[in-house]
């Protein structure tokens, strides 16, 4: 008699969940002899949960992290994408473009905090000036290479057509993309994430990076555990996002088995 394999994406399931369980489990022996500072237990965490949630500060103020992650993302897209297309798509400025953006990759984010406090004033213009100077490289490399990685003899069939800028642009470069664009913004958002929380513990009154100062000013772990946990979960719900729009925008690509 033989036993059937389960089912891949199963399998996979089980595995996460057997790993997460026991990274719960050694967290929960080592508070039993580790100071409550240190390595509070899980049941503590859920109790700052509880008080989160009944304050209102849980949903509001990850709400509004969320929607400064959002609202830099799309802006560095945008900027990104276009200077991507551009070079991508007109010779010889890529000579010109690239360096620039390559120099401005180089600023640590830190320093893009430091400096968007000198130049903005209000939270949500410095946090997003800040997610524009950090995300657009990442986008307008990714864009570039998609292009600069577009097959000659698809580019050669195509232009023996002898369609317009604007075809060539939404038939074939476009859907050629794609597929990066995408893991760009898997990449970007785990990054954006932290880059936010630093932002909002420098210079923001509102959000999970405040919530986690006040709770480190309290001396609290348990709280600053919480936001933590509010942090991982969020990321990991925008990366199943993307990867949600991901197979659906490129269900016509053949799946291995």
């Amino acid at each position: 008699m033989t036993v059937e394999p389960l089912p891949r994406k199963r399998a996979l399931n089980i595995e996460m969940g057997i790993s997460l369980g026991v990274l719960l489990f050694s967290w929960q022996i080592a508070s039993l002899w580790l100071p409550e500072y240190v390595v509070p237990g899980i049941q503590l965490i859920a109790v700052e949960f509880i008080k989160m949630a009944q304050e209102g500060t849980l949903f509001w103020d990850t709400l509004l992290t969320l929607y400064r992650i959002w609202q830099g993302l799309i802006g560095g897209f945008i900027v990104g994408a276009l200077l991507g297309v551009v070079t991508g798509t007109i010779r010889k400025t890529e000579h010109y473009v690239v360096p620039i953006v390559n120099f401005i990759m180089g600023i640590p984010a830190l320093s893009w905090t430091l400096i968007v406090i000198l130049w903005f004033r209000g939270t949500e213009p410095r946090i997003f000036a800040l997610m524009v100077a950090v995300s657009f490289p990442v986008f307008a490399h990714s864009v570039l290479d998609a292009i600069k990685g577009v097959s000659k003899e698809l580019m050669e069939m195509t232009l023996a057509f002898r369609p317009t800028r604007i075809q060539v642009l939404r038939m074939l470069i476009f859907p050629s993309i794609i597929p990066h664009v995408l893991t760009a913004w898997k990449v970007t958002i785990g990054f954006a994430v932290r880059v936010v929380i630093v932002a909002e513990l420098v210079g923001a009154s509102t959000g999970v990076g405040f919530r986690m100062l006040q709770q480190q000013s309290l001396l609290n772990m348990s709280g600053v555990l919480a936001w933590t946990m509010v942090l991982v979960i969020s990321g990991l719900g925008l990366q199943f996002l993307i990867t949600k729009m991901e197979s659906r925008l490129l269900r016509w690509r053949p799946t291995t088995p």
